[in-house]
C-alpha cells in the first residue's frame, strides 16, 4: 500500500525593516557577541566617543545637550559590558511600535532582521545594546556594512523575503541576488508617502507575521486598519511590490 504524500511545508516569510532613533532603555548587562565586522564598528565608535569633537560627536549621534552626553556614554559602555535587549524590544520607533511585537507570539520574532548601522543584520529576539550611531558617522560605515552583509544575507534562510526598508537602508542591499518584496505608500492623490511611511510599514509587517502569509497576492486580500490595496507589479528586486494606499 502507497503511503499517503505529505504536503510540503510551506516556508516562513521574512521581514527587513530599518532600525529606529528611538530605542528603549535597560536590559540584562553582558558583553556582546560579536563578529570581526561587528567589532570593527564597535571599536571605531567607542574611540569616536572617546577623542571625537563636539561637533564631530553632534554629527555621529544627531543629537546635542543632554542627549549628546547620553549619547556619548552610552558609546563608551561598548567597551565592556553592556544591558542588553531583543532587537525588537530595544528599537522603539513608529515602525515598530506599529508592529508591536511584545503582543505577537515570541516564535515570529525570529523572522524579522533589522540593519542595525552598529551589528548589522540583527534577527528580532538577538540582543542589542542602547546606542545612537548615524550611518555617515564613522568613515567607511556604509560601505563596510555593503560588503559585510553579504555573508549574513545568504546565510538567510528560505522564505519568502519583504524589504520594508527607506531608501538609505535598502541601498546597503545593492548586488544581493535574491527576489523580495516591496510594499510602496501612497495618499489618497497618489503623492508617495515618505515621512509616515514607517508606520505603515509596520503595519504590514505585522500583518505579513500575523498570518504567516509571504505570497504578495494573498498579502493584497489582506486589511492594514486605515488603508487599502491598488494592485501590484513587478520590481527590480525580481520580486513584487504592492501599492497601497492611505485612506483620508
Amino acid at each position: 500500500m502507497t503511503a499517503p504524500m505529505t504536503a510540503p511545508l510551506t516556508a516562513l516569510p521574512l521581514i527587513l525593516l530599518a532600525p529606529s532613533e528611538e530605542k528603549a532603555s535597560g536590559g540584562a548587562k553582558g558583553r556582546l557577541v560579536e563578529s570581526p565586522a561587528q567589532r570593527w564598528v564597535r571599536e571605531r565608535l567607542v574611540a569616536l566617543a572617546k577623542t571625537g569633537t563636539p561637533d564631530q560627536l553632534r554629527k555621529a549621534f544627531d543629537v546635542k545637550d543632554l542627549a549628546l552626553d547620553k549619547a556619548r556614554s552610552e558609546a563608551l559602555a561598548l567597551a565592556g559590558a553592556v544591558p542588553l535587549l531583543p532587537a525588537l524590544a530595544r528599537y522603539t520607533g513608529v515602525a515598530f511600535q506599529a508592529l508591536d511585537a511584545a503582543s505577537l507570539p515570541p516564535s515570529v520574532w525570529p523572522q524579522v532582521y533589522i540593519l542595525s548601522n552598529l551589528r548589522g543584520l540583527v534577527r528580532g529576539d538577538e540582543t542589542v545594546p542602547p546606542y545612537k550611531l548615524k550611518l555617515g558617522a564613522i568613515p567607511g560605515l556604509k560601505g563596510h556594512w555593503r560588503k559585510a552583509l553579504a555573508t549574513s544575507l545568504e546565510a538567510l534562510p528560505e522564505g519568502p523575503v519583504w524589504e520594508l526598508l527607506p531608501g538609505d537602508s535598502a541601498d546597503l542591499l545593492k548586488g544581493w541576488a535574491r527576489p523580495r518584496h516591496s510594499v510602496e505608500i501612497f495618499d489618497a492623490r497618489g503623492k508617495a508617502i515618505s515621512h509616515f511611511s514607517k508606520k505603515y510599514r509596520g503595519l504590514v509587517a505585522r500583518w505579513i507575521l500575523t498570518h504567516q502569509q509571504g505570497d504578495p497576492r494573498r498579502v493584497l486580500k489582506g486589511r492594514i486598519p486605515g488603508c487599502h490595496w491598488e494592485g501590484l507589479g513587478e520590481n527590480e528586486q525580481g520580486g513584487l511590490t504592492l501599492r497601497l494606499v492611505v485612506e483620508p
